[in-house]
């Protein structure tokens, strides 16, 4: 399997190497071996660096992203600090898609709807686990 550049990581990754080269500074990367003084990754350096964007958009911080892959080890069960960590980023991450649900379901009323305005024709419920999603405005 042939490795990867920095410059060809950064590219497939959609990133800046300089982020990279910062990742690994701060240890969210691990450090590759290098050949002929260029640093050499191994394809499976793509992933993680999708985890670490994805968690990012999640608004997970540097340090949390680290406690996220430092916790996970195929040698050991997680911690208890990595677990408390999981269970607490999980409510986050589960709240997040409630949201994203219930404006979903707000856009895809509006694609249909034919009023003039959407405050015209539904407003989203208060209560988002409400079985029904929508009130009609009278």
């Amino acid at each position: 399997m042939k490795d990867l550049a920095i410059g060809e990581v950064a590219e497939r990754a959609g990133i800046k190497a300089s982020a990279i080269r910062y990742y690994e500074s701060i240890d969210l990367l691990p450090r590759p071996p290098r050949r002929s003084g260029q640093r050499q990754y191994d394809k499976s350096i793509l992933n993680r660096l999708k985890i670490i964007e994805i968690a990012k958009s999640l608004d997970f911080t540097l340090d949390e992203i680290r406690l996220f892959f430092d916790g996970v080890s195929e040698r050991s069960p997680p911690s208890d600090v990595w677990r408390n960590f999981a269970s607490a980023k999980l409510q986050v991450i589960e709240n997040q898609i409630a949201r994203a649900e219930h404006l979903l379901e707000i856009l895809k009323m509006g694609l249909n709807c034919e009023c003039l305005s959407l405050s015209d024709c539904a407003q989203p419920d208060p209560a988002p686990k409400a079985n029904k999603m929508f009130r009609r405005s009278i």
